[in-house]
């Protein structure tokens, strides 16, 4: 059965899904590093939701989205490492 799908005519249309899939989430990924980054910034350097985070909340909030935004880039770096020794 193996065998049948390595020589099915489909599986390089496969392949091909399979790196733009890759691709898409490689971007998005991107994307929601800078937004959270800039969220980060925006929330420790402008009075943007003053009201309701203020003090210790408003730090522990900031430092946060900055790990999850360092924990997204470590993720994406792995990824890239691992297409990259892939090919």
């Amino acid at each position: 059965m193996q065998l049948w799908l390595f020589l099915s005519p489909f599986n390089k249309s496969e392949e091909k899904m399979k790196v733009g899939l890759q691709s898409v989430t490689l971007w998005f990924g991107v994307v929601m590093v800078l937004m959270v980054t800039a969220g980060a910034l925006a929330i420790a350097f402008t009075d943007v939701m003053s009201d309701r985070l203020y003090g210790a909340k408003r730090i522990g909030f900031v430092v946060l989205l900055l790990a999850y935004a360092v924990y997204r880039s470590f993720r994406i770096y792995q990824v890239m490492k691992y297409t990259k020794n892939e090919e």
